[in-house]
Parts: structure tokens; sequence; C-alpha cells
């Protein structure tokens, strides 16, 4: 009798550390975090005519988010990109029976502004190394330009356009105390808001996808 009163009593114990411990991770938080992304689709479509672009893009996010326990949250992040591209353009065709080709020099410049609402599952590995892989889905706002110059003359078109967006992410995060540590990710960005532009190009930069490296800073309040 005495033994099963003293095994009920530990995991009576074991039970509110527990407990303790799950409450310690709940409540609310911000994480800030800086970006490079890498483009792996093209803005316009190409073709022999037209040429494709790939604009990498760098930026900042905040994320406030809300932790049920160590292992869910959910958040939301409002964030930053911008990125620029150049490159020289030969244009051919024939004139009059006569073949000519056209140098030009064609820049594309980007800036998006996105709120995306998520979710974060994190699992540990260590007593402070956690593994963690979430999701987002919200808008994005597109600011975009192209620029055309050949021979002294400038083509250039600016537009704005709200669209879809996603992001997919896996990371580590290392506690450094029982309510901050530092995150290392790997993100795949998806915005699908990208302007038209019909003056400059015949391409339709529609949208572009992109695999990011994201080092963060995360604080529970």
């Amino acid at each position: 009798m005495k033994k099963t009163a003293m095994t009920l009593l530990a995991c009576a114990a074991l039970g509110v550390a527990y407990g303790q411990e799950e409450q310690q991770k709940r409540g609310f938080g911000l994480e800030v975090n800086a970006a490079y992304n890498f483009a792996l689709r093209d803005l316009s479509e190409g073709s022999e005519e037209v040429p494709a672009y790939s604009v990498d893009t760098y930026g900042v996010d905040l994320t406030a988010f809300y932790a049920f326990n160590k292992h869910h949250t959910v958040n939301i992040r409002f964030g930053y990109t911008t990125g620029d591209d150049a490159n020289t353009v030969y244009y051919d065709g024939y004139m009059n029976g006569d073949y000519f080709v056209v140098p030009a020099n064609v820049k594309a410049e980007l800036e998006n502004i996105y709120i995306m609402p998520g979710y974060r599952l994190t699992m540990p590995l260590t007593d402070s190394l956690n593994f963690f892989g979430g999701a987002n889905v919200g808008v994005a706002q597109t600011k975009g330009k192209l620029e055309a110059s050949a021979y002294g003359k400038t083509l250039s078109e600016s537009k704005d356009k709200w669209g879809f967006a996603w992001n997919a992410e896996i990371g580590v995060a290392q506690e450094i105390t029982s309510t901050s540590s530092v995150t290392l990710a790997l993100q795949m960005q998806g915005l699908y808001g990208r302007p038209t532009f019909n003056q400059v190009l015949a391409g339709r930069p529609n949208s572009q996808l992109t695999l990011g490296v994201r080092l963060g800073y995360s604080c529970q309040f």
C-alpha cells in the first residue's frame, strides 16, 4: 500500500512539473526575421522574342504569435521584400528585307508588402534546441517596374497589384533563455500578384517562386 502511494505521488509530481512547463510556454510573443530569397521561377513567361527575368530579393518581417504550448503556435506575419535585376537583351528581326539586331538594357524592380496568418509545429531535439515547420497564407501587394533603354531612348512602366501569397518553412530554434531564442530556417515563398506589363515588354510577369534563408530572433512575453 505504501509503495503504491509513493508511486502515485511520484506520478502526480511529474504531472505537475509537466503542466508547469506547458504553462510557461503558453502566451504571446514576437519574432523578427531577415531573409535572402533566390528566385526559382521567372517573372515573365519568356519566348524567342521576350526574355525571361528572375529577381532575387531580400527582406524583413515581423511575426506576432500565440503559443498554446511548446508544440503549437499560431501567428500573423507582416513582411517586406525588395530586389532588382538588369540584363542586356538583343532584339533581332527584318526591316525592308534587311536583318537587324538592337541591344537594349532592361531592368526589373520589385517591392512586396505581405500579410500572412499561419501555423507552426515545434518538436524538441535537445533540452535547448528545437526543430520547427510551418506554413502561412495571405495576400501581398507588389510594386513592379520594368525599364528598357536603347539608343538613348528609355521606355518604363510601373504598376501595383494585390494577389495571393504563401510561405512554407522548416528550421531550428536555439533557446537563449526560457522565453527567447534565435532561429535559422529555409523558406519557400510564392507571390501571385505580379503586375502585367504591356508597354515595355510583351511578357506577362504574374508570379514568382523563391527559396530563401531566414535568420530571426524570437521573444515570448
